[in-house]
């Protein structure tokens, strides 16, 4: 999981007319007689366009450090982390690089506290606590409990993925090392959703797919020469990075390989994530968390001294979901209270009734 860089929009350059239109982008040049700005007239395509200075009322160029700490500015910590290398990620060294770089400039402090907060964040991690949804584990309670725990970490993850197929990538770590723990119901309702949200991307993308190879077989025929072969080899070189990006997610053995323009690759994808669906929609659910329930019910009811009612409820919990992590520290318990019983004071919560002869 990396750092998230919200960076769009902080981009310092900008053009005021004196009609009071304000135009953004990357001012290039700027001479007594016209100021010329990059924009971005499409997701795809930028385009240079010059203002006659007697149009212009304002304007404002960035400065180097105002570039460089807009691409840090907006740095979130992630809400779970269950290791140090989140700390050395792209964003966390770009701050870092940035106070290196950038010493004097006046979002220096701005970028120092952001550091600080990754220091921070960093040492709790480093002496054993972990972070799930926001909230701090102690290093303690993560041992006693690292199975549930870890399941907890990877559903977060899976929540926080930015796609369907990342989404599922993690749901697989899920199913394999994690599917007794009290996340995988839910983690399965969630896989169920990424797949149908998958489901409905891969034929737009097709389409998609399909028009651009168009616009190229078209732009092939009308280039001169030199300008087809270099279209051409652009054309290669992304379809070779395309099947190597390809050919590692099949080495690494995972279903889902991402998403990438390429025809045969997104069929299988649609396959697999119709498959997928089918699977998991036959699995019950809500069977899982009734067992998760009632096992928690019971840890609840020996904590009361109510063995008896622990009992029925771990009982029921065995019923519904026999695999439940969480059964058997509740067993546990339930041995405990039961010893501990007859040596209880009369009268007190968890005395068993005697019956006397």
């Amino acid at each position: 999981m990396l750092f998230l860089i919200l960076a769009a929009g902080l981009r310092a350059d900008w053009i005021e007319l004196k009609d009071g239109t304000r135009i953004e982008g990357s001012i290039s040049v700027v001479t007594p007689e016209s100021i010329i700005i990059e924009m971005q007239s499409t997701p795809t395509i930028r385009e240079e366009k010059s203002y006659p200075r007697a149009n212009v009322a304002n304007f404002q160029r960035a400065t180097e450090d105002d570039l460089a700490f807009a691409e840090i500015a907006n740095t979130t910590i992630p809400s779970t982390a269950d290791s140090t290398a989140v700390f050395d990620a792209q964003a966390g060294k770009a701050i870092r690089k940035f106070i290196a770089n950038y010493p004097y400039s006046k979002h220096v402090a701005e970028a120092r506290k952001l550091a600080a907060k990754i220091d921070a964040e960093q040492a709790r991690i480093e002496a054993g606590e972990v972070k799930i949804d926001g909230e701090w584990i102690s290093a303690a309670d993560w041992q006693a409990d690292t199975g549930e725990l870890a399941g907890r970490i990877q559903l977060s993850k899976m929540k926080e993925a930015p796609d369907p197929v990342a989404a599922l990538k993690i749901f697989e770590v899920i199913e394999k090392t994690h599917n007794t723990t009290s996340s995988y119901p839910e983690a399965v309702r969630l896989a169920i959703v990424q797949a149908d949200t998958l489901r409905t991307q891969i034929p737009k993308m097709r389409t998609d797919l399909d028009l651009r190879q168009q616009q190229q077989e078209q732009g092939l025929l009308l280039a001169s020469e030199d300008r087809r072969i270099l279209l051409q080899q652009g054309i290669d070189q992304e379809r070779a990075t395309n099947q190597a990006i390809l050919d590692a997610a099949r080495t690494s053995g995972s279903k889902w390989p991402p998403l990438v323009a390429d025809k045969k690759a997104l069929e299988d994808l649609e396959r697999t994530a119709d498959a997928e669906r089918t699977r998991l929609s036959t699995m019950d659910t809500a069977s899982m968390e009734g067992g998760i329930a009632a096992a928690r019910e019971a840890d609840a009811q020996i904590a009361a001294g109510e063995l008896e009612q622990a009992r029925e409820s771990l009982a029921k919990s065995e019923k519904l979901w026999t695999q439940y992590i969480g059964l058997t520290a509740t067993k546990e318990a339930l041995k405990k209270a039961e010893a501990a019983a007859p040596a209880a004071t009369p009268g007190q919560p968890g005395q068993e009734a005697k019956t006397t002869p």
